[in-house]
């Protein structure tokens, strides 16, 4: 039986809230090498959320499953990643979850349920 680490991220909630995008309107030039100016306006899709990257998760089977980020919400909220869960199935599955960084606690609606864990 093949073993390896899996990784399972997020729940739906937090990746929503996380990595939710906004459309906004972006004005500017273009300045190219010859010295031309271009003005430009545009609409565009950008994340709400500053993403920082704040450790590595080490696997068993790998050096690295994946980058551990903060997100720094518009509202001031700070939120980071965690390893919630590791159950088996074929080698350790890496279930994440947000802490709020102010309190320290778990932010509850990004806790994955035993039943969605497969436990």
């Amino acid at each position: 039986m093949a073993r390896f680490d899996q990784y399972i991220g997020l729940n739906d909630w937090a990746r929503k809230t996380v990595l939710r995008k906004e459309k906004v309107r972006q004005f500017g030039v273009n300045v190219f090498a010859d010295g031309r100016r271009k003005r430009f306006s545009r609409w565009t899709n950008l994340p709400v959320a500053r993403i920082q990257v704040i450790g590595t998760l080490p696997g068993v089977y790998c050096d690295k499953v994946a980058d551990l980020k903060r997100y720094t919400m518009p509202n001031g909220k700070v939120y980071e990643e965690y390893v919630q869960a590791t159950p088996w199935s074929g080698g350790p599955m890496y279930h994440l979850a947000l802490r709020d960084v102010r309190t320290g606690l778990p932010v509850p609606q990004s806790l994955w349920t035993d039943e969605e864990m497969g436990c």
